[in-house]
């Protein structure tokens, strides 16, 4: 059993838009279930996103604000849980975080890692993305999931997933919108599939500005209005990988390792 010093920090990247932010408190809500006697606080960790909420905003201050606030407030064991899809450039500022803050007050904290953390996560989230494709979907009909895209290695989890997915299902792909492989790439794949039409659906914790604007908006960048003049048709879902119940319990085990690790006696802290 946790006591009032134990608490939870789940952090996403955010977006500016309204909608989005109930994926966040969905997920607030999962973990206040699956741990009723813990305090637990959501931090987005895009300063950008922050800014645009305002100061005044539960979302205003960034996860070093409210990580020192809980420690103020007496919180001295914290299970922090990124959102992320990636351990991309926000990961690793939350872990180089987490990691300057042990010692420093608190008895103990732990990181859970991003859904794509490691390589069963991988093979995990390819097997339980099958189970939440569109149910419209008919035979021979492409889906095309689009990820953010990062620098660096951090970028290769994208194309280990796609391997993945390409052995269980070769309909189904996956390009970044900031990074390589991009919609071009993608595009020629799906030709060389010879699929006529393709289901969007993004890669992305919530369904915030990427989803419906760079994935499925009317403007000409958006991936749909691209595939649409490729001579594709189109069908876009733009519900966020958060909002999956499968995909939200994927992270939901990586916090339930963290909260393990928070039990687990002072030798075993790594």
């Amino acid at each position: 059993m946790h006591t009032p010093h134990t608490a939870i920090l789940l952090a996403a990247f955010g977006s500016r838009l309204p909608d989005a932010s109930g994926a966040l408190e969905r997920m607030r809500q999962r973990a206040k279930d699956l741990y009723p006697d813990c305090r637990v606080e959501t931090a987005l960790t895009s300063g950008t996103v922050r800014r645009h909420k305002g100061p005044g905003s539960r979302h205003g201050q960034s996860p070093e604000e409210i990580l020192k606030g809980l420690l103020r407030d007496g919180v001295r064991r914290l299970a922090v849980q990124s959102l992320h899809v990636i351990p991309g450039d926000e990961f690793r500022s939350l872990e180089r975080l987490v990691g300057s803050l042990r010692g420093g007050g608190f008895e103990r904290i732990e990181l859970g890692r991003p859904l794509l953390g490691n390589r069963e996560d991988i093979r995990r989230v390819a097997q339980t993305i099958l189970t939440v494709l569109p149910g419209d979907r008919e035979p021979g009909e492409a889906v095309l999931l689009m990820g953010h895209g990062t620098r660096g290695k951090a970028n290769g989890a994208y194309q280990d997933l796609a391997d993945e997915l390409r052995a269980l299902d070769p309909y189904v792909l996956i390009g970044a919108l900031e990074a390589e492989p991009g919609l071009s790439t993608k595009v020629d794949e799906l030709r060389a599939l010879g699929a006529a039409k393709v289901h969007l659906m993004p890669l992305l914790f919530a369904r915030g500005v990427h989803a419906t604007r760079d994935m499925a908006g009317e403007g000409k960048n958006s991936w749909q209005a691209g595939l649409t003049r490729a001579g594709f048709a189109c069908a876009s879902h733009v519900k966020g990988a958060g909002e999956h119940e499968a995909l939200a319990g994927i992270w939901l085990d990586h916090l339930r390792e963290a909260v393990a690790r928070l039990d687990a006696g002072p030798g075993d802290q790594a």
